[in-house]
């Protein structure tokens, strides 16, 4: 572009041509000239800050393109950092909740096993009580003549003895010695006796009534009276076996809730 320039040197006038360069850098100057003149620009703004069609707002675009951008990350970092502590919160409530319930279900099993246990007690302090009258019964009966088929008013015979002496307990059983074993539904091993047992020799012909101690009283045959034995010998070799009368089931003490 070429602009024909003339000053007043002396008297004589010349002629500047300017080239391309001078001249855009003039014309700059004058367009931020006008905008201060009209109010459009405020004094001492750097050019570089100035709109211009030729692309000089890109990197101020790009800047506060970059600058949202870091924004919207830095909120993304403080909502994921709240999320991560109402998680841990959420957790610890959680296992809080659990870790009460897991104490109250081992305090709640904890009494169900005491219920448990004291009823069991009751339940065998009943029996022994019922057996120490009929051991204090059939012990009653020392001396007494052995009789056939006897339960009491001439004298005993075996099962007469002790069905008689668990009767006066307030516990019934059958009349004879195989009806005995197996109409008396608990049965022991000779290693749990109790006193107040029956214990059966010489494949259940023969019954007499456990005292603890190895000893036991029965009605031992025609000729003899009932007596006291010791459970060795002959009765220890020929033992067939134990029952219970009046016994009830104890109740299993419950290892949990479910």
């Amino acid at each position: 572009m070429h602009i024909p320039f003339k000053a007043a040197c002396g008297a004589a006038s010349v002629t500047l041509v300017l080239g391309p360069g001078a001249a855009g850098a003039h014309a700059e100057e004058a367009h931020i000239r006008s905008e201060q003149v009209h109010g459009r620009l405020a004094p001492g703004v750097p050019q570089a800050r100035r709109a211009s069609p030729d692309g000089r707002e890109a990197p101020r675009k790009a800047r506060a393109v970059r600058g949202k951008a870091l924004k919207g990350r830095a909120a993304k970092n403080k909502e994921g950092r709240a999320r991560a502590v109402r998680q841990g919160r959420g957790t610890h409530r959680t296992l809080h909740t659990r870790g009460t319930r897991a104490g109250l279900n081992a305090r709640m099993l904890a009494e169900l096993q005491q219920a448990v246990r004291e009823q069991r007690a009751k339940l065998v302090s009943s029996w022994e009580a019922k057996a120490e009258k009929a051991v204090r019964f059939a012990l009653q009966q020392r001396g007494r003549p052995y009789v056939w088929g006897g339960t009491g008013a001439s004298g005993y015979d075996c099962s007469g003895l002790v069905q008689q002496a668990w009767r006066n307990a307030g516990v019934a059983i059958p009349r004879v010695t195989t009806d005995q074993f197996a109409g008396v539904r608990t049965h022991v091993a000779r290693t749990q006796l109790r006193p107040g047992d029956l214990i059966f020799f010489n494949r259940l012909a023969h019954v007499g009534m456990f005292l603890g101690g190895d000893r036991f009283v029965h009605s031992p045959r025609p000729g003899r009276t009932v007596t006291v034995e010791k459970l060795r010998g002959h009765y220890r070799t020929n033992f067939a076996g134990a029952v219970r009368p009046g016994w009830k089931k104890l109740p299993a003490i419950p290892t949990s809730l479910f």
